[in-house]
């Protein structure tokens, strides 16, 4: 089953802005509700892309090979093999930036708190009261719902209300502080209603937050790595880097540079790093580690509760 657009802009947003929704993932959901965000501004199509992602078992070096156009084609190239070049089609051209602000207001309509979405600090909202008058927030992305002093910040909204907040998936120790000062913490997966069409909050699903189980799990002084459940082998270089990467999900910035890789493993490009750590991951849809471009950037994709990094 195709995922709906407002879960997938949602779970795009999880990373944090600049959060893009590519146009081969846009194209199933083309239609009149699609154009409608654009009209709304929650979508904003960027310039057509002049770079695409190297061949998965490339070794030429580049983080991302050009896009040429020959012969009234568009073909991201492969310097070091011609028979790995990619024809794109108009899709594969289009990104559109996700505008968190007009994201969040469009669910506060469609689910009817009535009044315009309360900035509460960056990436979190205040959208309004519940039936049973607990003051609900939304935070968007990881970054958001982890910075420090949030939890002061929507008492001091909240007044003596109870809180609720819609938040992507987090780790049980974040978790735990936000159980340890009486606030309820629902994940976004799931809090969409499946029965409404756009972006209503299933109101429902506000009552209790379900156990989380980790995907991947990083022991440090062991140096194992359990992932969905099956112990794989990471060599000890590519998994200094993995616990970087996991790292670096908590903090504000959330992704490594190729010169903070380089600097922590001299004599290796950041390249190799990161292509040995998606072989020994079998990440060879980069599923799980994901690069950004201009400037290059890497970071782990799962969310906080998604993993567990453990002494």
């Amino acid at each position: 089953m195709t995922e709906t657009l407002p879960k997938l802009l949602l779970r795009l947003s999880e990373a944090g802005d600049p959060a893009m929704l590519w146009g081969r993932q846009a194209a199933p959901h083309a239609g009149r509700d699609f154009e409608r965000l654009l009209d709304h501004g929650v979508l904003v199509e960027q310039a057509p892309a002049t770079e695409w992602d190297v061949c998965p078992a490339c070794d030429c070096g580049l983080d991302a090979r050009p896009i040429h156009q020959v012969n009234g084609r568009h073909i991201a190239v492969c310097p070091t093999d011609r028979r790995n070049d990619v024809v794109l089609g108009a899709d594969d051209l289009r990104s559109f930036r996700i505008h968190s602000s007009a994201l969040v207001r469009e669910i506060a309509m469609a689910s009817r708190f009535g009044g315009e979405p309360t900035p509460v600090a960056a990436g979190v909202w205040h959208l309004g009261e519940t039936s049973n008058q607990r003051a609900l927030f939304l935070a968007l992305s990881q970054d958001a719902v982890l910075q420090p002093g949030l939890i002061g910040l929507m008492r001091s909204v909240a007044r003596s209300s109870p809180i609720t907040v819609i938040a992507p998936a987090m780790a049980a120790d974040e978790l735990a502080r936000f159980v340890d000062a009486a606030i309820a913490i629902i994940p976004i997966d799931g809090c969409l209603d499946g029965n409404a069409v756009g972006f209503a909050i299933d109101l429902s699903t506000l009552e209790s937050a379900p156990a989380l189980e980790p995907h991947l799990v990083i022991f440090r002084q062991s140096q194992r790595v359990i992932l969905g459940g099956n112990e794989v082998h990471v060599p000890q270089q590519p998994f200094k880097l993995l616990v970087k990467l996991a790292e670096a999900v908590g903090t504000r910035k959330g992704h490594l540079t190729p010169q903070e890789i380089e600097a922590e493993n001299s004599g290796r490009s950041a390249g190799d790093l990161i292509r040995d750590l998606r072989n020994a991951l079998h990440d060879d849809q980069k599923t799980l580690i994901r690069t950004r471009q201009s400037p290059t950037r890497y970071f782990l994709v799962l969310a906080p509760g998604e993993f567990d990094l453990r002494p």
